[in-house]
């Protein structure tokens, strides 16, 4: 698994293209400026990566050292049963962050991060970050914006699971990942929602002109 993972040496990043440069990625993507001293950390202790649709990138009781910005792809994450199905957790796309609960909790992952296509990402050590958000409050607040809208979207999903019908659980997976539906293979939406990938092809037919 870890063999497949293909990094972009930035040593002499001062040299390279501008689009090479994980500072210059991150503040695209986050629309925020970074203070000169910590893009020189950044660029010193990141790295873009590169991972194959179908690569594991992080195993679950795995411990990650590292969170993931995603330039390009998708990414899901999910837990294993006691039969050994698994269940899909979360997804994430281009310029979202992904990593196990590691940054939080210094433990192992509960969960596996698996490509479902393939992904071109900043990979960023959680010293790093930890660093970072120590030396930039402005930094550290936007950190904690993602948190809570991470957490946002687990309250979301909760309550869609617990009171509405499979028509209306995949209604408001459209709504929140509208640019995802054609991307992700069917089971994995169905599995996200909670239910079974044959009852989702019935209802994409029934709703596919009002969605």
């Amino acid at each position: 698994m870890k063999e497949l993972l293909r990094e972009t040496p930035l040593l002499d990043y001062k040299s390279q293209n501008i689009q090479e440069i994980p500072s210059e990625f991150l503040e695209k993507e986050l629309s925020f400026p970074i203070n000169s001293d910590i893009a020189e950390q950044i660029n010193h202790n990141a790295t873009i990566v590169n991972f194959a649709t179908g690569e594991i990138v992080l195993r679950k009781v795995e411990k990650s050292s590292c969170v993931y910005l995603i330039l390009q792809g998708v990414v899901r994450g999910y837990y294993i049963d006691k039969q050994g199905n698994d269940i899909t957790k979360c997804f994430s796309s281009e310029g979202e962050f992904f990593s196990s609960e590691g940054l939080r909790t210094g433990g192992e992952s509960s969960f596996t991060i698996e490509c479902i296509e393939n992904c071109k990402c900043i990979k960023l050590p959680y010293a790093l970050i930890h660093r970072a958000i120590g030396q930039d409050d402005k930094l550290k607040c936007l950190i904690n914006q993602y948190y809570s809208n991470e957490v946002s979207k687990l309250e979301t999903r909760a309550r869609t699971l617990i009171l509405m019908s499979a028509e209306e659980r995949y209604t408001c997976f459209c709504e929140q990942y509208p640019h995802l539906q054609s991307r992700i293979a069917l089971k994995y939406i169905a599995s996200y929602i909670g239910i079974r990938a044959a009852s989702l092809s019935r209802i994409r037919k029934k709703t596919k002109n009002s969605i």
